[in-house]
């Protein structure tokens, strides 16, 4: 920093005359209160001696020395030196040599950094908004560098928004987030405004806040104005943030409803890093919302669909493709016809979600499973869509491995959800491909895929026409065979039922018990969220219920790291 002018007038001792006792010959802490205290007490300064060496006392890395000065009262005494100077200070000089004190000063602990907020922290924080103020309104001359003034005071109040203790107390401040607003508009400093978005993200580590935050007038619009600048970190942050506040249900449709939301977030899914991922979970959380369902699948034509179909299976990033598949599967669990209908339609999507569900990645196919197995109860004949969705669910059949698999019984079960409708009887024995899974899901190791699998066969043989279809399939015929031969009365006797000779028909409509339930909760969301951790607590934070809408994820901290450590530039 440029060197800062001082009251010359007043001083009270030389730079000769101080005591150098402190550690690495500086000036001791507390001959620098002692001095601050005369300052204030006769309403001026200090001189340029005395700033630069209450700095130099301040400029090191020594944890335990920070929390010793605090501990002797010197974060009480800068704020008083700051209060009488700020109303006199024209240019912005003395104010800069104080916000860096602060920022040495707070590479205490946390412990230390609430002792600090519990002393001053209250009256300190309208001095630091009214620093910002003066930076923003030229008010601090250009010599005197208004960018990194700025970007340190954004940094301070970083550091109490950060605080667990005080996070409440910080997001009710008004004037607060009204200041960080004027800070993420800004053109002075692309430091600070990425240190107030990292601030948002931060405060949104909890429903109040989130709440708070996705209600403020501007906080939303600055987010979305500031992703249009060309530059990286911003958009990280941004991407962070918005992911955070979209943790609380209440603000998904609002948030889902907000002009120039939903293609902020379809331009962050369709770039690369940290953003894509972000965006891949902003989109899973605000669709476990019934609401924001619809302006997700309507927004332009598809194109957010389109996006996480892409993400999903072509994402080389897991997180990412994990997160996308989470938002198909929370989508699926609409309860609105105009929506189910808008995913059918779309050309890619049932492919995708099929070619997601064996993926090699886990979560990936454990989502897109349970997705396709929500589709099973809304896909029917004669719907254009269903001849699609029989293709895919045959392919998801054929392609399990042939040891035990968790998802066989989602696939199967959608097979038997398919043949519980009577509409469906004819179009599924007729697909090609249909008997061939069943056949194959009737057999496999799993109990409730074989269970499901001759379910459906019984439900498949419901009709005259049908039976004598099923009964000149060969693999179908080796299947009842090989299961009756068993004498398993949970699969032999859905299998008897189906062949036996004038056997009646039986109730085709009726809702299969072996189905386990055909849905789950619509949507909505439970339980906490964890912190980020690559993925916000990537998959950590999906709810353990697979046929449940996931629990949100988050950013934890947003993309920065944390203030500690990274020293401040004098």
């Amino acid at each position: 920093m440029a060197a800062l002018c001082a009251c010359n007038d007043y001083n009270i001792l030389s730079a000769g005359s101080f005591d150098r006792s402190g550690p690495d010959g500086a000036v001791s802490i507390k001959q620098l209160i002692r001095v601050i205290k005369e300052a204030v007490g006769e309403n001026h300064g200090l001189s340029n001696e005395e700033y630069d060496e209450l700095l130099k006392s301040l400029n090191h890395q020594d944890m335990e020395r920070h929390n010793h000065a605090v501990k002797s009262g010197l974060a009480k005494a800068l704020y008083r030196l700051l209060d009488v100077i700020l109303p006199n200070d024209d240019t912005g000089e003395q104010v800069g040599y104080l916000v860096t004190a602060f920022a040495l000063l707070f590479q205490c602990g946390d412990d230390f950094k609430l002792v600090c907020y519990d002393q001053v922290g209250r009256q300190l924080i309208p001095l630091l908004l009214h620093t910002c103020e003066m930076c923003l309104y030229g008010k601090v001359v250009k010599e005197h560098s208004p960018e990194l003034i700025l970007a340190t005071v954004t940094k301070i109040l970083g550091i109490f928004c950060k605080l667990g203790e005080t996070r409440r107390l910080m997001a009710g401040n008004e004037n607060l987030l009204n200041g960080l607003v004027d800070i993420i508009d800004c053109k002075i400093s692309a430091d600070a405004r990425v240190d107030a978005i990292w601030a948002v993200s931060i405060l949104a580590l909890d429903d109040e806040n989130r709440l708070i935050l996705s209600r403020h007038p501007d906080i939303i619009d600055a987010l979305i104005e500031a992703a249009e600048i060309d530059h990286e970190m911003t958009k990280n942050e941004i991407s962070a943030a918005i992911l955070n506040i979209s943790a609380v249900s209440e603000a998904h449709t609002p948030l889902a409803r907000h002009p120039g939301f939903l293609r902020l977030v379809h331009r962050l899914l369709m770039t690369a890093g940290e953003p894509q991922v972000r965006a891949a979970g902003i989109i899973r959380n605000i669709a476990s919302s019934e609401g924001a369902r619809c302006e997700l699948v309507s927004f332009d034509q598809g194109s957010v669909l389109a996006a996480l179909c892409y993400t999903m299976i072509r994402s080389p990033n897991e997180t990412a493709a994990a997160r996308a598949a989470g938002a198909v599967k929370n989508m699926s669990f609409t309860s609105d016809p105009a929506v189910q209908q808008a995913m059918l339609a779309h050309p890619e999507f049932l492919k995708s979600v099929g070619r997601a569900s064996h993926s090699d990645s886990e979560n990936v196919r454990s989502y897109a499973s349970v997705a396709l197995k929500n589709f099973a109860e809304c896909c029917h004949h004669p719907m254009p869509s269903h001849t699609v969705y029989l293709d895919v669910l045959v392919e998801a059949a054929v392609g399990l491995p042939d040891a035990q698999d968790a998802h066989a019984e989602k696939i199967s079960a959608s097979f038997l959800i398919q043949a519980s409708r009577p509409e469906n009887v004819v179009p599924c024995v007729n697909h090609r491909g249909v008997l061939e899974a069943l056949a194959r899901l009737s057999a496999r190791s799993e109990v409730e895929s074989r269970a499901n699998g001759t379910k459906s066969l019984e439900m498949l043989a419901s009709t005259q026409a049908t039976k004598v279809q099923l009964c000149s399939d060969p693999e179908v015929l080796d299947t009842v065979a090989a299961v009756v031969a068993e004498r398993d009365l949970r699969y032999a006797e859905a299998c008897e039922n189906a062949f036996a000779a004038g056997a009646p028909s039986g109730d085709a409509g009726a809702k299969p018990a072996a189905a386990g339930g055909t849905r789950g909760a619509a949507g909505g969301h439970a339980g906490v969220c964890a912190a980020d951790g690559g993925c916000g607590a990537p998959e950590s934070a999906v709810s353990g219920a697979q046929y449940a809408a996931a629990e949100p994820v988050i950013a934890g901290g947003g993309g920065k790291g944390a203030f500690e450590g990274q020293g401040v530039t004098v």
